[in-house]
């Protein structure tokens, strides 16, 4: 359901009276773009975990964009790694064959 509200000093009032069921519910509010006005810095971070955190997330990007290595670079799979894989597939067959998904 649809109804207007208007939002003042951090309170929200339906322009027409609406008894709800429940005292606590969750709403989903749509807010014209041109009323939000953008912080300069996120939550207010100091400088110092702002300059962290985009670090951080540079070098994210940067793992991310990186190009993969040609298969001849890969490294041979261990015994360990290779039973690991054959027992994701079994569980994968048994779920399959179960009619559960995979």
């Amino acid at each position: 359901m649809q109804v207007e509200a208007i939002y003042s000093q951090g309170c929200i009032k339906f322009v027409e009276p609406l008894r709800l069921k429940h005292d606590h519910i969750r709403l989903i509010v749509n807010v014209p773009d041109d009323e939000v006005e953008l912080q300069t810095t996120p939550f207010g971070l100091p400088a110092q975990a702002l300059s962290r955190a985009q670090a951080m997330l540079a070098k994210y990007q940067a793992i991310l964009n990186a190009p993969y290595p040609p298969d001849e670079d890969l490294p041979e799979l261990n015994a360990e790694y290779q039973e690991r894989l054959e027992a994701i597939d079994l569980r994968a067959q048994i779920r399959q064959e179960q009619g559960r998904p995979v």
